[in-house]
């Protein structure tokens, strides 16, 4: 196979794993990386670029990987999906304080990729910040968000990994039981964690329809029964929020 077929080759695969990378760290909105922070595809492009240079050093230095068949197979596939790990590397380590730094490739191409990480991750907080302002939360008890808002979120979930729903559950218990934290600050944070995990649109529009059995002053007690009754009605409407009038 011509060389520039590899490199072409190479260059989808590496970034096709940055373009994977990027959906599963920002799992709350991933489109929202690729729709609107030419940083994610900046990410993408740099992983591109190093699976490629990692194929021409890997042919330069005639490595077949104890393979004597197929070989420009091998190097397609190593260079493509092993690329960030090649130029993350490190040649030797030292001290700059108190601290070890790695000198090699992975000094530059490290650098680089956190910065892109970085700025998506700022512009995705951003995003997901919204879903905690003061018109989404006014008029809301915040007990009673704590206690139904998960429940309904993750009922309306059909394949949420059961990994993630520990992880999420320990991180609400923490902040229930966090005594520093006055309870409209426990309410916010409950709201930005499942918007984390599930997605903001998910949580505003659940915010939204289910609203009465949030809202503050409510006459009847909140039960589990209640909650899980209201998340049986919510799943048969429709789950995208109705369109902002403004």
């Amino acid at each position: 196979m011509p060389v520039v077929w590899q490199a072409v080759i190479v260059g989808v695969l590496a970034g096709l794993v940055g373009l994977a990378e990027i959906l599963t760290r920002y799992r709350s909105d991933p489109g929202y990386a690729l729709r609107r922070s030419p940083s994610a595809w900046l990410y993408v492009f740099v992983n591109s670029v190093a699976g490629v240079a990692a194929l021409l050093v890997v042919r330069a230095f005639g490595w077949t990987f104890g393979q004597t068949e197929h070989v420009d197979l091998w190097r397609i596939l190593v260079a493509g999906f092993g690329a960030v790990s090649l130029f993350r590397s490190s040649l030797f380590m030292t001290k700059v304080g108190g601290t070890s730094v790695g000198v090699g490739p992975s000094l530059v191409l490290g650098a680089i990729l956190d910065t892109f990480d970085r700025e998506v991750d700022r512009g995705s907080a951003k995003e997901m910040s919204k879903v905690m302002s003061e018109d989404e939360v006014a008029g809301l008890d915040p007990d009673r968000v704590m206690t139904a808002l998960p429940i309904l979120c993750l009922a309306l979930m059909q394949n949420f990994p059961p990994s993630d729903q520990a992880l999420l559950g320990t991180e609400l218990i923490k902040t229930r039981h966090d005594r520093e934290l006055k309870s409209d600050a426990k309410m916010r944070a409950t709201i930005v964690q499942l918007a984390k995990y599930l997605g903001p649109e998910l949580v505003r529009s659940v915010l939204l329809n289910a609203r009465k059995v949030f809202e503050d002053g409510a006459k009847s007690p909140l039960t589990r029964s209640d909650v899980l009754r209201r998340a049986k009605e919510l799943a048969k409407q429709d789950p995208d929020p109705p369109p902002d009038p403004s």
